[in-house]
């Protein structure tokens, strides 16, 4: 595999604040708490800090509840030493996490993984104990942004696969959707053909670890497991209630100080408006930064008129001492929301960093701002960005002169222009015909002089310039024909690009499924990422497979 590097500065479509957080750290150092991915130096700091002041939420109670969630999704063995290994003082937690999306979801899905078992493998390599942690948001209710993922066909064309599920505004927690219609996708599937000659392999795999006796959220935990079987990546269920039962400090602090909180985050969002940037999450004076669930829907809580109401759904009015009262009472009740929970992982890990793509990372710069409340210092490290270059495209990028940045910064059209730049057909035929007819008056007049002295020759050079004539003629005709193949091909060809590199005008990594890949290069595809991605790299990397 060839790794090369594009600089996210050239990328198209991405949040302001990541290139400012890989390559000029001191402009944006203000919204964060600590650099963990300028260095391996910076990452051994936050440990040693991490290790000087671990969470309080006790390490067997923890791994404890964190081994059945395991155990039922045929974790490895390597899992179990690692949750061994946590329940020691001394072990760290690289923790990246995700919705559990259908068939795994986009590639990236796998990327932060790769990135937070390769961050743990350094770490154990420099003697420190850590392990990677993948959290499953199975309680995240946005069912649209998990049921699809793409693949290509056995002729190459891109398609989705999508579950079929609850409409648009079901608050349904999408870690509970069973399973039951997945059977339809496969024979989708089946019917489209994978393109690649391990599709058989993937195709068994994804039917071993999403069969219709699951839900969303196992089916990934054993999708998972089973991709990274020899890595040890330990997964943490947020549906798991027992983890809540050690929170009612956590959630007494959001409750009690909602309003500093929100001050706080309101607040940043100015800092990072007057610094050119978005704020990701707009935080209204009514925010709470807590869901109420109910069965398996959840549902937002505001605060209006001294009172937590349900935005949605049946209607619900507590102040804060009932609310915790009713956490007191069943403590699954209350969950936190994108800001919150990664405070609550923090509280129950001994985070030495988490692995966020673009918006994880502009979450955090608003997250930092409110980790004091609970005396949290927060890390995030940008997870590996990956594009997979196959090896027609490969070949079709060396035909045309082509580069993958060319790919991701250029439209089809510029594209276009840029190959035809001199090879102007027309100008062409124009000479041809030019030159036809140059002949005709050159022989013509040529005839007329030579039949005046002997007739038979001149008969000769009449049968001449009719050969002369059809040869040329030959040449436009066939010179027409490959051009217009050209063209056909060259639009085939540029089709096959942005399909494969810049599929839906987006990032080849959150569009294709990473079973796609392992269908053209092998189910060994993660071993093979593991031993050529570099963590501290600030580039995106393209891979040549």
């Amino acid at each position: 595999m060839k790794v090369e590097c594009i600089d996210y500065r050239q990328l198209p479509g991405l949040n302001p604040i990541l290139p400012q957080y890989l390559y000029q750290y001191d402009q944006v150092a203000t919204l964060y708490d600590c650099p963990v991915h300028l260095s391996l130096e910076d990452l051994k700091k936050r440990a040693d800090s991490v290790l000087r002041n671990p969470p309080t939420f006790p390490r067997d109670q923890l791994v404890d509840m964190t081994l059945e969630f395991n155990q039922r999704v045929g974790a490895s063995e390597e899992v179990f030493q690692n949750l061994k290994k946590l329940r020691s003082s001394k072990t760290l937690a690289v923790v990246t996490g995700q919705q559990p999306g259908f068939f795994g979801g986009p590639a990236f899905t796998v990327y932060k993984a790769l990135t937070a078992v390769r961050l743990a493998q350094i770490l154990n390599e420099e003697g420190y104990s850590a392990v990677p942690v993948f959290w499953l948001a199975s309680d995240d209710s946005d069912f649209q942004e998990v049921r699809s993922t793409s693949f290509f066909d056995a002729g190459g064309e891109l398609f989705a696969a999508s579950y079929p599920g609850p409409q648009k505004n079901s608050s349904r927690m999408v870690g509970t959707i069973p399973l039951d219609a997945v059977e339809e996708c496969f024979s989708h599937l089946q019917e489209q053909g994978l393109k690649g000659e391990f599709q058989k392999e993937v195709l068994q795999i994804l039917q071993d670890t999403y069969p219709p006796t699951k839900n969303f959220r196992e089916a990934l935990g054993s999708w998972l497991s089973h991709l990274f079987r020899p890595y040890g990546l330990v997964l943490f269920d947020a549906l798991l209630p027992q983890y809540k039962q050690g929170l009612e400090s956590l959630f007494s602090v959001a409750i009690e100080q909602r309003q500093d909180i929100v001050r706080a985050l309101q607040k940043r969002a100015e800092v990072l408006k007057e610094k050119g940037f978005e704020a990701q999450v707009r935080v209204q004076d009514s925010e709470s930064l807590i869901f109420w669930t109910e069965g398996e829907e959840r549902y937002k809580l505001e605060y209006r008129a001294e009172q937590y109401q349900k935005k949605t759904g049946t209607p619900l009015q507590l102040n804060g001492q009932q609310l915790l009262e009713e956490f007191g009472k069943q403590a699954g009740r209350l969950a936190p929301n994108v800001l919150l929970r990664p405070i609550v992982q923090d509280h129950l890990f001994p985070t030495v960093a988490y692995v966020g793509g673009a918006a994880e990372v502009a979450y955090y710069a608003q997250i930092c701002a409110i980790g004091p409340f609970w005396n949290k210092e927060m890390a995030v490290f940008p997870r590996v960005g990956i594009t997979l270059v196959d090896r027609k495209a490969q070949r079709l990028l060396g035909k045309y002169g082509l580069t993958v940045t060319d790919i991701l910064q250029c439209t089809p059209q510029e594209i276009s222009l840029r190959i035809v730049e001199g090879k102007d057909p027309e100008k062409i035929l124009g000479k041809l015909e030019s030159v036809q007819e140059e002949l005709r008056t050159a022989l013509k007049s040529l005839g007329n002089d030579i039949v005046k002295i002997d007739p038979t020759v001149a008969e000769m050079l009449g049968g001449a310039e009719k050969k002369i004539l059809y040869q040329i003629e030959k040449v436009q005709k066939r010179f027409i024909a490959n051009h217009r193949n050209q063209q056909e091909n060259f639009g085939q060809h540029l089709d096959y690009l942005y399909s494969h590199l810049y599929p839906k005008g987006k990032l080849q990594e959150r569009v294709i499924s990473f079973n796609q890949f392992m269908s053209e290069e092998g189910p060994d595809l993660v071993e093979r990422l593991m031993d050529v991605i570099n963590p501290f790299c600030p580039n995106h990397q393209v891979i040549s497979l």
